[in-house]
């Protein structure tokens, strides 16, 4: 059980860093109060459907101290990746696929090697919670894990329109979560 509380103190850790690093952030060039209503909503089912009959199989937690310890290292490296790459953004960072006023292109750090590193880092600490916990951080990891791979597309095409001339470069020499996998 203090494998599981473990991993919400990491998550309850990173998302304070996140509200407290966006205050410094440039202002979106428009809003997108949907994408930000369908994140809530994704984090909210997430922690709801392990309560449901039917998704009773997945409402475990290993009792193998290895096994959540393994879950564990994953958990906290993949919200130290995430917190390295949201700290490398700067003021460049938007919790929505959105321009920015001001928008530069960040390609050090962890941008030197995955385009998307904070939701490399996020389904990294998602796989290692899911195995520690079970339960609401399965659906957690599928739920954020299919919004991440959209926002991962629509961040591509948002930053060929943003940045033309440097984008399509940077998109060929790196990967978009994986490094070495294409």
């Amino acid at each position: 059980m203090i494998f599981c509380w473990l991993v919400y103190a990491i998550w309850l850790a990173v998302v304070v860093y996140l509200s407290i690093a966006a205050i410094g952030a440039k202002r979106d060039t428009q809003g997108h109060l949907l994408q930000s209503f369908g994140l809530l909503f994704a984090i909210i089912a997430a922690f709801l459907l392990p309560h449901l009959p039917i998704f009773d199989v997945v409402d475990f937690a290993p009792v193998d101290p290895v096994l959540s310890s393994v879950g564990l290292v994953l958990c906290a490296a993949g919200a130290g990746f995430l917190v390295w790459a949201r700290q490398h953004l700067g003021s460049n960072w938007s919790q929505t696929v959105a321009a920015k006023q001001g928008h530069e292109l960040i390609t050090s750090g962890p941008y030197r090697h995955v385009r998307h590193p904070m939701y490399t880092g996020g389904l990294i600490a998602a796989i290692g919670s899911a195995i520690v916990c079970g339960g609401a951080f399965v659906f957690l990891l599928v739920l954020l894990g299919g919004i991440f791979l959209w926002r991962v597309g629509a961040e591509d095409k948002l930053m060929e329109r943003q940045f033309p001339n440097d984008y399509p470069a940077y998109k060929q020499r790196t990967k978009a979560l994986i490094p070495f996998v294409r």
